[in-house]
């Protein structure tokens, strides 16, 4: 009885030798098995969603993982697509105006440099913040493991709606935002292109 026990023990410890002796997985596989599947917006980013370039849009890509819950997965998501749209708009909507404080010779709207810098920066949060309510999923995709992924989208013409709708920019800010947004956003595409051609 005893000579079973210990081998029984042998036999146990030779197992729990071999089993820490393994190497652990790459998480580069863990990576690809998520998104085993994908399609291409999930791994190459939204810009990938639109084949025709007059029909893009400015878009962000969120997920979210780790619930059960449906609706919470999917409200993530869209939340940190959002949070990337923000991003994205927030630099381009102080570049059209930081190009539109060049352009101009002093003024009404912009004072000295410390001011003008801030009042860009308050406007640029103002128009986010109004034109993100103009988002939209355009497509969700679940991986095996559960995460939720999903495109949100604003189209430049709803941008624009939005920025000509808002009452506390003085006329001429909001001209201006206006005439520069498809070129900013177009030329925001071409920087998209050139970093997936990587």
């Amino acid at each position: 009885m005893k000579r079973f026990a210990l081998l029984g023990i042998v036999a146990a410890l030779v197992v729990g030798g071999a089993a820490c002796s393994s190497t652990p997985e790459p998480p580069g596989n863990h990576v690809r098995d998520e998104l085993a599947g994908a399609p291409d917006w999930v791994r190459k980013g939204c810009v990938a969603f639109w084949d025709d370039e007059d029909d893009r849009k400015i878009c962000g890509v969120g997920s979210a993982g780790g619930t059960r819950n449906a609706g919470l997965a999917r409200s993530g998501a869209v939340a940190r697509a959002r949070t990337e749209i923000a991003r994205t708009l927030q630099v381009q909507v102080e570049s059209m105006l930081k190009d539109y404080q060049a352009t101009t010779t002093g003024g009404q709207d912009f004072g000295n440099a410390a001011a003008d810098d801030q009042h860009l920066v308050d406007v640029g949060r103002q128009i986010t913040d109004m034109t993100l309510s103009g988002t939209e999923m355009i497509d969700s995709w679940i991986s095996d493991s559960g995460t939720f992924y999903a495109i949100v989208a604003l189209d430049t013409e709803r941008f624009k709606d939005a920025v000509s709708k808002m009452q506390n920019l003085s006329d001429s800010v909001r001209r201006a935002v206006i005439e520069r947004a498809d070129e900013a956003f177009r030329d925001l595409d071409e920087q998209l292109d050139k970093r997936r051609e990587r």
